[in-house]
């Protein structure tokens, strides 16, 4: 897909990729993808959002074309000062940072410290906490063995997403399977992802929601499996000056099953907040 340069920056010691859909002198806007994605997935977004804005998406440690950590360090607060850290390296003034998923939750926890260095703040199907129940699933997910594939073909053939409920066309998934994979040197092909980020250290963000005091859109799926109406309703009125939207037809993966429900969302809200 045209339109990006892949980059590299060094952030807290670790060589951390990104997609720069540059629109030099444009506001920049960071995407934060969610748990065991990449950059990769804002794909079918950034293009029309780098219309106003300079989009920057990068690949969170331990995740996509970024390295991993030895020893393992994936808690949110390494997650937020690796965004801190990038913020400052690339100069980025003032950016609407968005967040999906794990990539959300991050960015409530990055908002709790630095909203006053934000435009905006924009949550997609994310949350302020981690139930337990998700944080020890992820944790069983984590030890199990990475799986291995004979050829490119075959990895891309067997990708799914996790939550498995999407409408995203099979053209869609296959394209963003095609960035997920790397071959090692016994000409095995296994996912790029460290599995270690499946063991999380989540921050409580609720009880810190007040310290957010940047414009915030909550975006919720349609079907989403994370944002019960109370969990919006506690979300919402934790926040200053919040708003939230739903965009239909779709599941947990806003981005890939109706990217253009988000994008029309997104920029509903930038522009009554005079942003761009």
């Amino acid at each position: 897909m045209p339109g990006y340069q892949d980059k590299f920056v060094t952030v807290n010691g670790l060589r951390l990729h990104y997609l720069d859909w540059g629109t030099e002198g444009k506001p920049p806007l960071v995407l934060l993808h969610g748990g065991s994605a990449y950059a990769h997935w804002w794909d079918f977004v950034a293009p029309d959002l780098a219309t106003d804005f300079h989009v920057y998406a990068p690949d969170q440690r331990g995740h996509g074309d970024s390295d991993h950590t030895r020893p393992p360090a994936y808690a949110t607060r390494h997650y937020v000062s690796d965004l801190r850290e990038f913020m400052l390296a690339l100069g980025l003034q003032k950016p609407v940072l968005m967040g999906h998923s794990m990539g959300g939750h991050n960015s409530v926890i990055f908002a709790t410290q630095y909203a006053q260095d934000l435009r905006a703040l924009i949550l997609v199907d994310t949350d302020a906490t981690y139930p337990e129940a998700a944080v020890e699933f992820l944790r069983k997910l984590g030890e199990k063995p990475a799986k291995e594939f004979d050829s490119f073909a075959m990895a891309v053939s067997r990708f799914r997403v996790l939550p498995a409920e999407s409408v995203m066309s099979t053209e869609r998934l296959h394209y963003i399977a095609s960035f997920a994979f790397k071959e090692r040197s016994d000409g095995k092909w296994v996912s790029k992802l460290d599995r270690n980020t499946l063991f999380r250290e989540p921050v409580d963000g609720l009880p810190l929601l007040g310290q957010i005091t940047c414009p915030t859109l909550v975006v919720r799926a349609e079907n989403t499996p994370v944002l019960s109406d109370r969990k919006v309703e506690r979300l919402v009125g934790g926040l200053p000056h919040a708003r939230w939207t739903e965009v239909k037809n779709s599941y947990h993966h806003v981005m890939l099953d109706n990217p253009d429900g988000l994008v029309k969302v997104v920029q509903e809200f930038l522009t009554t907040q005079a942003i761009g």
